[in-house]
C-alpha cells in the first residue's frame, strides 16, 4: 500500500461527484445586487492600464455567490471616463478635489446591475482562427439605493496623491467587518 506525503482530504470518492466539464459558472441573466469583491490594477490585451473589478453576486438564488469581472479603461478620453463615473457612483465613492478615487475604497460595496447575454468575435488560441463566443456581461451599475451621485470631498488640505479619507453618508452600504486572526468576524465581547 502506498504511503502519501501529501495527504488532501476532499472526498473524491463520492459517487455523486462528477469531474468539472470545463465550463464556466456564469451569472445568469437577470438583475442583481452585487459586493465589489477585489479592485486591481491591470493591462488589457491591447496594452491598455484598466480596473478590474470582481463582482460576488449577494441577491438570494440559485445564483447567490457567483462572480463577474468588469474592466474599466484608465484613460483621459470621454468615454472610459463615463463608464467609471457610472461605477464609482453606484458604489458611493469618495471622490476628491481632482477628481480622483482609491479604488480600494470599492471593495466591500453594494450595487445594482444588469447581467445581458452578449457575443464577440475572438481568436481560438489552439487554431488561430477567427470564433464567434457566447457569454455575459454586466451593466448599468447604479446604486443599491437609487440615488446617483457620488460623494464629493472637498478638503483643500488633501496631497494630491493621497486623498483625504470621508465618513460614508449614512445610507451607504455596510462594510463587512474584517476577519480576526481565528478567520472569524470580529467578535463583540459578551456581559
Amino acid at each position: 500500500m502506498a504511503e502519501f506525503v501529501d495527504y488532501i482530504p476532499m472526498n473524491l470518492n463520492d459517487p455523486n461527484l462528477t469531474p468539472h466539464d470545463g465550463r464556466n459558472s456564469r451569472v445568469d441573466p437577470g438583475t442583481y445586487e452585487f459586493e465589489v469583491d477585489k479592485a486591481v490594477f491591470d493591462q488589457s490585451k491591447k496594452g491598455n492600464k484598466v480596473l478590474r473589478v470582481t463582482l460576488r453576486v449577494i441577491t438570494e438564488g440559485p445564483m447567490h455567490g457567483r462572480t463577474m469581472m468588469g474592466s474599466y479603461v484608465i484613460s483621459d478620453e470621454e468615454f472610459p471616463r463615463r463608464r467609471m463615473l457610472s461605477l464609482v457612483q453606484s458604489c458611493r465613492a469618495v471622490v476628491d478635489q481632482q477628481g480622483g478615487f482609491s479604488a480600494s475604497s470599492l471593495i466591500g460595496c453594494h450595487l445594482i446591475a444588469d447581467v445581458v447575454a452578449h457575443q464577440w468575435d475572438d481568436i481560438d488560441a489552439k487554431s488561430g482562427l477567427p470564433v464567434t463566443r457566447d457569454g455575459t456581461r454586466y451593466e448599468g451599475e447604479r446604486p443599491v439605493d437609487g440615488g446617483d451621485e457620488a460623494v464629493h470631498t472637498q478638503v483643500a488640505s488633501a496631497p494630491a496623491n493621497k486623498p483625504a479619507a470621508a465618513a460614508p453618508p449614512a445610507n451607504a452600504p455596510r462594510r463587512p467587518t474584517p476577519p480576526s486572526a481565528n478567520g472569524r468576524g470580529a467578535q463583540t465581547p459578551r456581559s
